[in-house]
């Protein structure tokens, strides 16, 4: 039986666009299947930033995957001439004695990557846009920085098709069909037949994989004014963490010069539908908003002038799954990153690359997608 191509992916967003860019580069007929278009402000990858770090609190097992990572960001920027990642440095702010900046320091000590404790008064100094509680630290990492994030996308979608990949934008994946010879997948303009799929689809992968336990969530994103601009740029503020009394926020500058992104106060929380996520956040969102700002970084003006929520897909071990899918032959997933899948992204589909063309990928045990699976599981349902 012929194939139209060697390789589907489904779904060209955050790692759905690396992927496609590392099976083209390879010489791979490879199509890609996005329900809107590369770039688009429903996903994991909106809202202008995502924070880049090398040291990792989540553990020293993303090391290796951080470091192959920034030089595929590099790569990138090579190949096409568009800035993406930009290494100004980060902060991770908090009591000494908490889990986040003990874990923080334990996995940098255990990747050898080279972090920098400042106590209050000093850090106060350098840094006085943060308002720091009697006893807090910062952990300055000089190799952290953001990555533009919707840019990235469309940079690494338009990079494959220059190197012969094809891509059907607004073209949603209804269904598909696995046997041992390939995969058929169905949209609505009709089936196409590969060798192999990869599902990459975000939030929208959790009905792809019935048998795996994802959940998609909402997470809202804010942005607030300066009240002195200076402060606020790259060049000034890195982009931080902080885990403060019980309550969690991360950052970054403004990027153009206009309004500085601060998150994390409200927590994602599930959601069932992915296409019908609420955009605008409710007044209790905004007033937790303000009062982490107001206390936090009061050199901002604490009312949001941008409110907006995107998307992402979580497993309850916040380890995402990458691997071959038990049960559907010729079928790999990437996915359920957990919020933190963006910073090593092309690292991932340099490794899915390597998977579907039949060679190995050094990627943790702990994102096999076998140890979370579910026996009796089918296909996915129509979408």
């Amino acid at each position: 039986m012929g194939f139209d191509a060697e390789v589907a992916v489904i779904g060209c967003g955050t790692v759905g666009s690396m992927t496609l860019w590392q099976l083209a580069d390879r010489g791979i007929d490879v199509v890609g299947f996005e329900a809107y278009a590369p770039g688009h402000d429903r996903g994991a990858a909106g809202g202008e930033t995502r924070l880049f770090r090398m040291a990792y609190a989540e553990g020293s097992a993303f090391a290796g995957l951080l470091s192959e990572a920034r030089e595929l960001w590099r790569e990138l920027e090579r190949v096409s001439g568009a800035s993406l990642l930009q290494q100004i440095g980060g902060l991770s702010i908090g009591d000494p004695a908490g889990a986040y900046l003990r874990g923080l320091l334990d996995s940098a000590r255990a990747s050898r990557i080279e972090v920098e404790s400042v106590g209050t008064d000093e850090a106060q100094r350098r840094w006085p846009q943060h308002a720091l509680l009697p006893g807090e630290i910062v952990v300055h990492d000089p190799s952290a920085g953001f990555v533009r994030s919707d840019l990235a996308v469309v940079v690494a979608t338009d990079r494959a098709r220059q190197q012969g990949a094809r891509v059907q934008r607004y073209a949603p994946v209804q269904d598909f069909t696995a046997d041992e010879q390939g995969v058929s997948i169905r949209t609505r303009d009709g089936v196409w037949r590969v060798r192999t799929a990869v599902i990459t689809a975000g939030s929208w992968s959790a009905h792809f994989l019935p048998g795996l336990e994802l959940a998609p969530r909402r997470v809202p994103l804010s942005w607030f004014s300066p009240l002195d601009p200076g402060l606020w740029g790259p060049d000034r503020f890195p982009v931080f963490i902080r885990e403060s009394e019980g309550v969690h926020l991360y950052g970054a500058p403004a990027v153009d010069g206009g309004a500085v992104k601060v998150a994390g106060a409200v927590r994602a929380r599930d959601i069932t539908d992915p296409d019908a996520v609420q955009r605008r956040h409710d007044t209790w969102e905004t007033e937790v908003m303000v009062d982490a700002v107001t206390r936090f970084l009061p050199g901002l003006r604490p009312d949001p002038i941008r409110a907006d929520a995107y998307t992402d897909l979580y497993t309850p071990d916040a380890m995402p799954v990458v691997g071959p899918v038990p049960g559907l032959p010729g079928v790999f997933c990437a996915t359920g990153f957990s919020g933190k899948g963006f910073k090593m992204a092309p690292a991932i589909g340099n490794a899915v690359a390597e998977l579907v063309t039949g060679g190995r990928a050094r990627l943790p045990e702990s994102f096999a997608p076998t140890s979370r699976h579910r026996r009796g599981a089918s296909a996915a349902p129509p979408r």
